[in-house]
């Protein structure tokens, strides 16, 4: 019986012993390299990321994490010059290159086996743009030479000018987006603008023909208003200077009274004094090419000055009563001959007084002649006929009719400047054949207004006459006269 006892107390230790082992072995197997590996190879790449454009060309990825044992690293599986920062970082930086895309792959592994995620990374294409000149150019005008601009480069790209398939020229600072391009003249030439970055080069081109070189001084000036109480009066000029070209400006005229401060600089400050003309010359030099260009500047003082843009005649004109007044007899051939003659010279005419205007100061100083409708018709752009009450409205701004005509005359103080150019009657009583007839030169200043009544063919007319000591505002029978004009218009700011 006690053998017995120790027999069975054996078995149920072994018994015990058996079931510890099982319990130790299950749960080994169940803590196995296999079942923590199905668990965690689990890669996420995170985004992919399109048409990426910054500095750098560089983005930060975003894969999951990864926790030890396990190792996660970056690839590269399609894609040039691609870089990674840290390739086991999940949140690394990638670098690339404009105009590439690329596929990455985040690789999780233990020992030989791994699995991987992919993402696709791409960035934007570099694009170079040549602002100037414009593809559409054929013709460097007037110039052997060009300023050449294009889009900056950007996002650490760099870029360069260069001359292709072209015998001769050259470009100054061409590695900038803004150069200067010097050729020979009538030259075919075709030039190209490359962007860099890393492996990477993408280029445009333009093509066109030098032409001659031509000097630009600017524009003519001659109504530059400064302020009236300053006795010296400034002006910047407005000369072109080409591309690679040295300038001078030197003043034509025997003036002391100006003067240019800086005569290399095509923009220099000019001195002056009020109702002088100023004429200065323009010359450029490029590469031994040289040009020359001549330019009229004139302050502002009592006259203004007007260009008609038809025959480039200037008239000065004073500011009166809200309004700008012609201070010379208009001389625009308007329907010469039909509707506006100088004095003298008319069909069938006879001059009752006076001389024919023969030479080209007389012709300026007196005007021309003109009928109604043609004074109306032919006004410049900008200008009109006076009415009847604005040279009502100028007498009586002036003392009234009888104290306003030597404010108005040559050398009042008003600066209208009439004179007495005389007029043309058509038929006229005065002859007895009834012939036109020009009368009154030096004598009497007739000028038409715009108020004119078609049912009786009259007119309203101002009228000055030397032997008188007023001024009026006058019936005239509109259909019989020519009459000399001065136009108006409303006061330019």
């Amino acid at each position: 019986m006690k053998n017995y006892k120790m027999i069975f107390n054996n078995r149920k230790g072994e018994a015990i012993t058996a079931v510890i082992l099982l319990l130790f072995v299950s749960f080994f197997q169940a803590c196995s390299p296999d079942d923590e590996e199905v668990q965690k190879l689990n890669p996420n790449a995170g985004p992919g990321f399109e048409n990426i454009e910054n500095d750098g060309y560089g983005v930060q990825l975003n894969a999951v994490p990864v926790k030890p044992p396990l190792v996660g690293t970056w690839r590269i599986y399609i894609g040039e010059n691609g870089r990674f920062e840290d390739i086991h970082d999940p949140r690394t930086m990638f670098y690339g290159e404009p105009g590439e895309s690329y596929q990455l792959g985040w690789e999780v592994s233990e020992g030989d086996r791994y699995e991987a995620a992919t993402i696709t990374v791409s960035f934007k294409a570099m694009n170079p743009v040549i602002i100037s000149p414009a593809k559409e150019t054929d013709t460097l005008k007037n110039n052997i030479s060009y300023y050449l601009e294009a889009e900056a480069p950007k996002f650490g790209a760099t870029g360069k000018w260069e001359i292709v398939n072209s015998i001769g020229g050259r470009i100054e600072n061409q590695e900038h987006h803004k150069a200067e391009f010097i050729g020979e003249e009538k030259s075919n030439y075709s030039l190209r603008w490359t962007l860099s970055y890393g492996s990477k080069k993408v280029s445009e081109e333009v093509s066109f023909i030098t032409d001659v070189l031509r000097a630009d001084a600017g524009p003519d000036r001659l109504d530059i208003k400064t302020a009236k109480y300053e006795a010296d009066k400034f002006y910047g000029l407005e000369a072109y200077l080409p591309a690679g070209a040295t300038g001078e400006w030197t003043l034509l005229e025997n003036n002391a009274s100006g003067y240019i401060y800086n005569s290399d600089n095509p923009n220099t400050l000019i001195r002056g004094v009020a109702d002088s003309i100023y004429s200065l010359l323009w010359k450029v030099d490029v590469d031994g090419h040289a040009a020359t260009d001549t330019v009229k500047i004139r302050f502002r003082g009592k006259w203004g000055m007007f260009k008609d843009p038809r025959d480039n005649q200037v008239y000065r004109f004073t500011e009166i009563n809200g309004l700008e007044w012609m201070a010379d007899n208009y001389n625009y051939a308007a329907a010469p001959g039909n509707g506006s003659w100088y004095y003298g010279h008319a069909y069938r005419a006879i001059i009752g007084d006076g001389y024919a205007l023969e030479t080209q100061e007389d012709r300026k100083r007196y005007g021309r002649l003109y009928t109604y409708h043609t004074a109306r018709d032919f006004a410049p752009e900008g200008w009109r006929l006076p009415t009847g009450e604005e040279y009502q409205a100028l007498i009586v701004s002036q003392g009234g009719a009888l104290y306003a005509k030597p404010k108005l005359i040559t050398g009042g103080e008003t600066g209208l400047e009439i004179n007495y150019p005389g007029y043309l009657e058509f038929s006229s009583s005065q002859d007895p054949a009834f012939r036109n007839v020009f009368t009154e030169q030096d004598g009497t200043g007739m000028f038409w207004t715009m108020d004119y009544y078609e049912a009786n063919n009259t007119a309203l007319g101002l009228l000055i006459r030397d032997s008188q000591y007023d001024a009026n505002v006058v019936v005239i029978a509109g259909s019989f006269y020519a009459l000399p004009v001065r136009y108006v218009r409303e006061v330019q700011k």
